[in-house]
């Protein structure tokens, strides 16, 4: 991220400003989480980035899977392992220039980093992806590198779900995230071997995630499939 919205968003974590944060799972994971469960003959890894404290991750690794999140903020990781009374360990990170969180029973690892710092390098065989606002997050500026970096984690056959929403460009401010990304937007970033259909409507929406959000039309949850 670059500096300005990187301290933004600790910023909203020091003073638990959380429009985003929602307290339940996800409908889209409940109904779908499927998707992101693609692999037949091994442990299903699924990557969160920009994870926040989401409950969506405790959720999916009760089921089975390994969950690997990515946050910038340490107040973020710390709240989610205390409020949802896992146990965990914290190491150095050097290749990230961060720290390695992970739960006592090695089925959950968040890593506190800057987001372009994580790479295939550090972790890779995921067979989903769950981006819960974290491309909407990241600044008209970064998201070019946000696609190089996402591209470079996924493979012919990964699940991969991203939840974007659908909004009036011209309704608030263009400095402030959640940023605008038009489907052609998406298309492009990603590429010709990526095909993008609209999965569902969200229909549980909190409040204060309407707030945060001027202009929004409804929002979306996508499936992105990749060649």
């Amino acid at each position: 991220m670059d500096d300005k919205t990187m301290q933004g968003w600790l910023g909203c974590w020091e003073k638990k400003t959380l429009p985003w944060h929602n307290d339940d799972v996800h409908e889209a994971i409940e109904k779908h989480h499927e998707i992101l469960m693609t692999s037949l003959t091994t442990k299903n890894k699924i990557f969160i980035p920009l994870c926040g404290k989401t409950v969506d991750i405790k959720w999916l690794a009760d089921r089975g899977n390994e969950v690997v999140g990515l946050e910038a903020s340490e107040i973020a990781v710390k709240d989610f392992f205390t409020e949802q009374n896992i146990k965990y360990t914290s190491e150095d990170a050097p290749a990230v220039k961060g720290k390695l969180y992970r739960s006592t029973d090695n089925k959950i690892k968040v890593y506190c980093c800057d987001l372009f710092l994580f790479s295939a390098e550090i972790e890779s065989g995921f067979s989903g992806i769950w981006d819960r606002g974290s491309l909407v997050a990241i600044s008209p500026a970064d998201q070019k590198r946000y696609f190089e970096l996402m591209k470079t984690l996924v493979h012919p056959g990964i699940g991969y779900l991203l939840e974007m929403p659908d909004r009036d460009p011209g309704k608030g401010d263009p400095n402030k995230g959640p940023f605008c990304i038009s489907f052609e937007n998406l298309q492009e970033g990603f590429g010709p071997d990526c095909s993008v259909t609209k999965l569902c409507a969200v229909e549980k929406l909190p409040p204060k995630i309407i707030q945060n959000v001027p202009g929004m039309k409804e929002m979306n949850v996508l499936r992105l499939t990749f060649k």
